[in-house]
């Protein structure tokens, strides 16, 4: 059950979020060119380079916008993939023999580092 769910859901993601998911207007593709044949007699090559590869404006105008790979708008989806948390169980210990402190000309000047100065003469 959950490998089915699995399939149904990255199929429902690809038709959905690519261009795969014009292959779902096939079927008026067919119609259309079932339609076409009827009234000019043209045939598959014909009704396909005068609907995808020249400007066809004709009464169905309509129609013609609605067959697959016409107008293609994709949404994207951004995916992040997470690593599996790994816990681990060891601990480092670090041994500090001595205590290390700057020297006193390293400290900061209070006066210097602030930006309220007296004024100058």
């Amino acid at each position: 059950m959950r490998v089915i769910a699995i399939i149904l859901l990255l199929i429902l993601v690809t038709l959905t979020q690519t261009c795969l998911g014009e292959l779902l207007k096939l079927p008026a593709l067919i119609e259309h060119f079932y339609k076409h044949k009827e009234e000019d007699g043209v045939s598959l090559m014909e009704f396909l380079k005068g609907h995808y590869t020249s400007k066809h404006n004709d009464a169905d105008q309509s129609e013609d916008e609605r067959l697959p790979f016409k107008t293609i708008t994709t949404q994207y989806i951004g995916f992040a993939v997470l690593p599996i948390v790994v816990r681990t169980d060891f601990s480092f210990c670090f041994d500090i023999r001595r205590k290390l402190t700057p020297p006193d000309f390293y400290s900061p000047q209070q006066h210097l580092c602030s930006i309220f100065h007296p004024p100058r003469v």
